[in-house]
């Protein structure tokens, strides 16, 4: 699986509202399959220690993004069993539209906004989530 990360400052229960809203939520009280179980593309997990993990520099520019508050972590793992660019821009997206923040993909440490990713912005030639772009 291939994954992108999104960064907000929201309260968990504000995020599992919205989530529930959007995804189906799993057995375990923090996963949520997205769309829904007949069609899972995106498995969505509120992760604590995903922050920890990052390069210095990417924590660093997410501290400096969030004014020195460290953010909310967000992981969306992508199912391989389809063709996911829709489903993961649409996720993307709607949620930084709705809470703010950052997204960043497994590609590369660019933190995108719902602006870029809309716009199709590119990082070394690619898109988000490594979408084919214009150089």
């Amino acid at each position: 699986m291939r994954s992108f990360y999104v960064f907000t400052q929201t309260p968990d229960e504000t995020l599992f509202t919205w989530l529930d809203s959007t995804a189906q939520r799993t057995v375990g009280a923090r996963q949520w399959i997205y769309p829904n179980a007949a069609k899972k593309v995106l498995y969505i997990e509120l992760a604590d220690d995903l922050y920890d993990e990052l390069e210095p520099e990417t924590a660093q520019a997410l501290l400096d993004h969030f004014g020195g508050e460290r953010p909310q972590s967000i992981c969306v793992d992508v199912s391989r069993h389809y063709t996911a660019e829709h489903d993961v821009k649409a996720f993307a997206t709607a949620i930084l539209r709705r809470f703010g923040g950052v997204a960043m993909d497994d590609e590369s440490d660019r933190l995108w906004t719902a602006e870029t990713i809309e716009a199709g912005d590119t990082h070394h030639g690619h898109r988000f989530f490594g979408m084919p772009g214009a150089a």
